[in-house]
């Protein structure tokens, strides 16, 4: 009876093996993702932008973020709530303006600047961001974003914050 557990525990192994060498790896799928473009999403008419996420701020764990911007032509102003931990209370409060820098089809980067107020470090803030954003359909897009931010008390971050979303465009 151990032989022939033995062996199909081998077997479906062996299996497991060959069915993992079929599926494309997380940094396949992302640059597929990231060098594929569709025509039929463009950022051409977009004027607005609301997008929630989740981001990872070095020294204070996981963030809520809820986010919203105007968009004249290149040019963005918005604003950004950040929650301490997620469904918690308001943590940061910031102002956004920014530039895209590409926009490609359905695919647009952004170089912005936040600046606000941290009530975690007790200080104000400014957050420098590069953030890739990619339309899902018409109206949808996700983003991704890096950014460092720098505070006027205490010790400065040493590594960046990410941050992943999603939202809508009007």
């Amino acid at each position: 009876m151990k032989q022939l557990i033995t062996i199909a525990i081998i077997g479906l192994s062996a299996l497991a093996v060959q069915a993992q060498t079929n599926i494309p790896s997380f940094f396949d799928t992302a640059q597929s993702y990231l060098t594929t473009f569709n025509p039929a999403f463009t950022w051409t008419n977009v004027t607005i932008e609301a997008s929630t996420g989740l981001k990872q701020v070095t020294g204070s764990g996981a963030t809520d973020v809820v986010q919203a911007q105007y968009d004249i032509g290149r040019w963005n102003a918005g604003a950004v709530i950040g929650f301490e931990g997620v469904g918690s209370t308001v943590g940061t409060v910031q102002a956004q303006g920014g530039y895209a820098v590409l926009e490609y089809l359905d695919t647009k980067v952004d170089l912005d600047v936040q600046g606000g107020y941290s009530w975690y470090r007790k200080s104000y803030m400014v957050e420098p961001e590069l953030a890739i954003s990619k339309k899902l359909r018409a109206n949808t897009f996700a983003r991704i974003g890096v950014s460092i931010p720098l505070y006027s008390k205490g010790a400065q971050n040493r590594t960046p914050s990410f941050e992943v979303g999603a939202g809508f465009t009007f």
